[in-house]
């Protein structure tokens, strides 16, 4: 069997959540997909695609792990965000060819599943207290998750004194948790924008009589030298490394005992090869893995085999889809009670539907936005 093409496929989206897809075509008639994260230029994700496929073509879709490191030492210098999100979406689909070809789920070629059934939280906000608070308690007893994960400062912090805004953050998290109940597990993502460390350790000290589950991504990804002396204060656990890529930066994190939670992303990272030697690492330090998955449902089913098959796996975020994250796939996840089921059928068990794709055309790549400080000064988000 050897590969005959690899494209990429974009999705756009009202919200401008737009889907990556990659699918490589095997002389067999057998295909994989996978999905890239959409960073940066959305647009830059195809050319990626392109460049690895001329590495690729004609090569034996098996050789994961040759293919990947033809890939990425290939690239001369380290791929960068575009890059590595092109390799992770070729490497996932990949996977999906050798499931099929020995037509048993991916999970089974990873060691075979070590759960029964995989946990899930999911995200909540809400612009007042009482907002975020029912808001949580419709997603625990509508759709019976037991984890959440909510910004730990309310959505105007920046715009108030600092004191102001802890107690703010007070009056959220503890309406959220009267709302929610004492046994469901409450994350708290500060999406790096606090910045300073003894103001993270402020605002931990605020919250901990809410036994938050963890705080992600309180500082800067950059400076993981930071984050593990910010570890070694907080009062609970410090969770980081959506944004890292590759063992080589999450082992950074891992020898310097930075985060007791890591965080990896599959479309990103390098795909399921790369996290698991990530998990593995962790693993022999103690440290539990909680994949990062702001993305659609091909993203959510590749995280789903990883996580039925890594022991030190501990909880996996999820987003609902949007409608268009929904229309173009035949087989969305959705969990029930808080927990999904392990994938089913061979390979990733979920393919994409072209014309659904093809009837949503790109528009313009996503951003996070233009958040200043109260003296117009551009803000981390």
């Amino acid at each position: 069997m050897k590969i005959t093409q690899i494209e990429c496929l974009i999705a756009g989206s009202e919200t401008l959540n737009n889907v990556v897809i990659v699918r490589t075509h095997t002389d067999s008639g057998i295909y994989g997909v996978g999905e890239a994260y959409r960073v940066g230029p959305d647009l830059a994700t195809p050319h990626w695609v392109d460049y690895f496929a001329e590495q690729l073509i004609g090569r034996n879709p098996l050789e994961i792990e040759r293919a990947w490191a033809m890939m990425y030492q290939g690239a001369r210098f380290p791929p960068g965000a575009s890059g590595m999100a092109a390799i992770s979406g070729i490497e996932q689909s990949l996977w999906d060819i050798a499931g099929k070809a020995r037509d048993v789920p991916v999970y089974q070629l990873l060691g075979g599943r070590v759960r029964d059934r995989i946990r899930a939280y999911h995200g909540v906000g809400g612009e007042s207290p009482d907002e975020l608070a029912e808001n949580g308690m419709r997603l625990v007893q509508n759709q019976g998750f037991t984890a959440l994960k909510t910004g730990p400062l309310g959505p105007q912090w920046r715009n108030m004194t600092w004191e102001a805004a802890l107690a703010d953050a007070r009056n959220r998290m503890g309406a959220l948790r009267e709302a929610v109940g004492p046994d469901v597990d409450v994350g708290l993502d500060a999406h790096a924008a606090i910045w300073e460390a003894a103001r993270v350790l402020e605002l931990s000290d605020t919250l901990a009589e809410f036994r938050p589950f963890f705080m992600e991504e309180p500082l800067r990804m950059e400076n993981r030298r930071a984050m593990a002396e910010l570890r070694r204060k907080m009062p609970f656990a410090l969770a980081t490394g959506e944004c890292l890529y590759t063992k080589y930066e999450l082992g950074d994190l891992i020898r310097d005992r930075a985060a007791d939670i890591l965080q990896p992303d599959v479309c990103i990272v390098g795909g399921i090869l790369e996290m698991r030697k990530i998990a593995f690492n962790a693993e022999a330090h103690d440290i539990v893995v909680a994949p990062h998955n702001p993305l659609g449902p091909v993203a959510t089913m590749v995280n789903l085999h990883f996580d039925a098959a890594t022991s030190n796996f501990i909880i996996q975020e999820f987003r609902s889809p949007n409608e268009t994250e929904a229309a173009i796939v035949d087989n969305p996840p959705r969990p029930v009670d808080g927990y999904f089921h392990l994938p089913e059928g061979p390979g990733l068990g979920i393919d994409v539907i072209d014309e659904e794709i093809e009837a949503r055309p790109y528009v313009r790549a996503w951003r996070r936005g233009d958040e200043t400080m109260q003296d117009g000064s551009i803000a981390y988000i």
